[in-house]
């Protein structure tokens, strides 16, 4: 479910693609809420807009600055979200919620998998979804941090890892396969523009 409040996110002509940047690679979380986004604000009201996927949420943001980009969409789960709430460079202009898809324990489906190799395995994971492990399989583990639940997935697919918590469109990307299933997030998320800095 997407909640879009009304106003008015762009005076921009219909002609001006809207360049809009998120976590990246394709297959994130972050890149499934800013095109539903996308195709509920901009698409319905008949702008033109262009997603752009950043390795960082920072590199999105330095883009941002650098005007090569108009918004930032950053989910509050992202750990470093309160340094672009505080810069006065940086504004925020909406909030909607958009719920992540099925999260899981993802591995290569000719992986020889069994519960025990939870102990023993190092897991690859965005930092944001790790706690899913605890509530779900209640297990002490441990984990390989990477910038997003796609890189997971990937490292995953590459054999350089065996496991990792990703989201269902990374698991699709990459042609692995849940051993769990754990949920789908409810999330909120942050739209941000340039701010001005003489006001």
């Amino acid at each position: 479910m997407l909640i879009i409040q009304d106003y008015d996110i762009s005076k921009q002509s219909p002609l001006k693609m809207i360049k809009i940047g998120t976590l990246g690679p394709a297959g994130t979380s972050s890149e499934y809420a800013a095109n539903r986004f996308c195709n509920n604000y901009f698409l319905n009201r008949g702008l033109k807009s262009e997603l752009i996927l950043f390795n960082t949420f920072e590199e999105a943001m330095d883009n941002l600055l650098k005007e090569t980009i108009d918004y930032v969409i950053a989910p509050h789960a992202y750990l470093g979200i309160n340094n672009f709430y505080m810069r006065p460079d940086i504004n925020l202009v909406e909030l909607f919620r958009c719920d992540t898809p099925m999260y899981g324990l993802a591995i290569r489906p000719e992986f020889n998998f069994n519960p025990d190799l939870l102990e023993k395995e190092i897991i690859v994971s965005h930092p944001a979804p790790v706690n899913l492990v605890n509530y779900y399989l209640k297990r002490d583990v441990k984990i390989k941090m990477v910038n997003s639940t796609s890189v997971a997935a990937y490292e995953v697919k590459e054999g350089i890892y065996n496991m990792a918590i990703t989201n269902a469109l990374a698991k699709e990307k990459y042609n692995l396969k849940f051993v769990y299933e754990f949920k789908s997030i409810p999330m909120s998320w942050s739209v941000f523009e340039r701010g001005d800095l003489n006001e």
